[in-house]
């Protein structure tokens, strides 16, 4: 459990790019949405295929775990959950939902407050893109992880026109804006230094509402050929 002396380096810290907190409410609508609960199940069809086949009794941390969306994911999957945030009102709706096998803790990724090789695996799912460090806080996941492990992340890819449009978008409330989003080129010359490299680019949905329900479809073509511009880059770091 985080100490308190941590904690309060946390909020110190000025870890995030932009302040989740401000859109905590509303953060879970879009999984609600279709749209978005298509890239939701293209996305969790990734990062399964990174995970590791014997689940039972693994311990895996989620830096940025949020409102818990992937922690229920992870825990679903067989994995004893530590998520943490540095949003105090994400964790605390996360909590709220009372996940099983998941705790919940305020902290930062620039300083996890564990020892290490603490966990069987760690994660990170869009979230790399709004931290203030995004090395410090790989060097610090890799640290919590035993050895031999993984890292399991997913990306928001830079070179999607989507993820693009997002972050032109302005109003105040908008968290992209501010995101330090990564191409798969990029994202591999950030891992690759620190062990073996797996990387698949996905998250291939129709701009048009009507042709939403050819994405699983359009998804598996586009990978097949190799296509590096879907909204979602999923990678394993085997250390």
């Amino acid at each position: 459990m985080p100490s308190a002396e941590r904690k309060l380096q946390a909020y110190e810290s000025k870890a995030s790019r932009f302040d989740f907190d401000r859109i905590t409410g509303s953060y879970d609508s879009w999984y609600a949405d279709r749209r978005g609960a298509m890239y939701d199940r293209l996305e969790k069809k990734l990062i399964a295929n990174f995970l590791p086949t014997e689940t039972e009794g693994k311990r895996l941390l989620e830096i940025g775990c949020g409102t818990g969306h992937w922690s229920r994911f992870f825990s679903q999957c067989g994995f004893e959950v530590t998520g943490l945030d540095i949003s105090e009102r994400m964790v605390n709706t996360a909590q709220q939902k009372s996940i099983p096998n998941v705790s919940f803790y305020v902290a930062d990724g620039h300083l996890l407050p564990f020892q290490d090789s603490t966990f069987d695996l760690t994660a990170a799912i869009t979230t790399l893109e709004f931290v203030r460090d995004a090395e410090v806080v790989l060097q610090e996941m890799i640290r919590c992880t035993r050895k031999p492990g993984r890292i399991v992340l997913g990306m928001l890819n830079v070179l999607s026109t989507v993820n693009r449009q997002r972050q032109r978008q302005n109003h105040p409330e908008n968290p992209y804006a501010s995101a330090r989003l990564f191409s798969p080129v990029e994202l591999k010359e950030l891992l690759e230094p620190h062990g073996q490299v797996e990387m698949t680019v996905g998250g291939f949905v129709p701009t048009k509402s009507w042709l939403i329900f050819l994405a699983p479809w359009i998804d598996s073509i586009a990978r097949m050929f190799g296509n590096q511009k879907g909204a979602f880059i999923a990678a394993v770091l085997k250390l």
